[in-house]
């Protein structure tokens, strides 16, 4: 939806350890009316739409409500999913954000990493309060909601009263995930000065990693209930299996959001010998100039890519899904 974010997490390929954006990054917001031109063209066929934070956050897009009402036109029947660290707005606007979505199948999932100043840690520029406010605001609205929560050494012990409180604000989902930067994530300003390190290695050990139910979920209506999805098992792709693909803020259409960073992001990923995947980039795969079913039609999706994958040419394959060729 947008690349832009209010957060600096440490991890997070759009910064340089919560610092700087990185180099090359554009800043651009999905254009509604290609939005719109997606939505129509799609209409009824899509089981799913996830707006993930591979970019920025889509709470940042000022036009995010009016273009999930478009899509809502076209696609009634549609499982709406929402990732987001919640620290942006006011809690009017969360409301609103609820009311467009209370009568269809959604799931707002907000990162809460912690009790308190615990959260800010890692979720840099966001207020634990102000996103508090939010959750709340969001759910007291009529709005279906998760809280997703990485583990670090400082946190990990606090996963039953961050349970308790996700469901005393009426969360319907509770999930604790692992980081994804290993036992160590040093965090940095602006300037590339390191102000301090996160570690995980305890959390990564001993963490209580779950994505359960709430007791809240037992009173809430057939909105609340996603659809079960099977995964085909054809490919060696997971995103493949699942039926899935990224679109990026610049209306480029991918095979998942691993490979769509390295068609924008100047010198990812910043370790060369990490992954020398030579992904094609051109403009076969935009929106502004081929409808969707075009490009997936396009030779690149149907041979190069599938020979890529069943072979394991590409390491960003092999290195984030463990594709290998036998």
């Amino acid at each position: 939806m947008t690349s832009y974010c209010n957060a600096k997490c440490g991890a997070c390929a759009r910064n340089l350890n919560g610092g700087a954006t990185v180099p090359g990054l554009k800043l651009q917001h999905f254009d509604t009316d290609v939005w719109h031109e997606l939505a129509e063209q799609t209409a009824g066929s899509l089981q799913k739409l996830s707006l993930n934070g591979n970019w920025g956050d889509p709470g940042m897009h000022p036009q995010l409500i009016s273009m999930l009402e478009t899509w809502l036109t076209f696609h009634d029947d549609c499982d709406i999913v929402i990732h987001t660290n919640g620290g942006m707005h006011k809690p009017n606007w969360w409301e609103e954000l609820a009311d467009t979505l209370k009568n269809h199948r959604h799931r707002v999932i907000f990162s809460v990493d912690g009790i308190g100043k615990d959260h800010e840690l890692y979720r840099r520029n966001t207020s634990y309060n102000r996103v508090i406010e939010n959750l709340k605001a969001f759910n007291s609205a009529g709005g279906n909601s998760e809280w997703i929560m990485t583990l670090w050494d400082h946190n990990y012990k606090d996963v039953d009263k961050a349970k308790a409180l996700a469901t005393m604000l009426g969360c319907y989902w509770f999930q604790t995930r692992r980081n994804n930067s290993g036992d160590i994530c040093p965090i940095r300003d602006d300037k590339g000065r390191e102000l301090y390190t996160l570690t995980a290695k305890e959390a990564n050990k001993h963490g209580k990693f779950e994505s359960v139910s709430l007791p809240n979920l037992k009173f809430v209506n057939k909105f609340s209930k996603r659809k079960d999805f099977e995964d085909q098992t054809i490919s060696k792709c997971p995103w493949y299996n699942q039926f899935e693909v990224q679109i990026d803020p610049y209306h480029r259409v991918w095979p998942c959001c691993n490979i769509s960073i390295y068609g924008h992001i100047e010198g990812w990923p910043r370790n060369p010998t990490i992954d020398q995947s030579k992904i094609l980039y051109d403009d076969f795969n935009d929106l502004t100039k081929h409808n969707i079913y075009d490009i997936l039609d396009h030779e690149w999706y149907n041979d190069t890519l599938s020979d890529a994958i069943e072979n394991a040419k590409y390491a960003v394959c092999r290195n984030n899904c463990d594709v290998h060729k036998y």
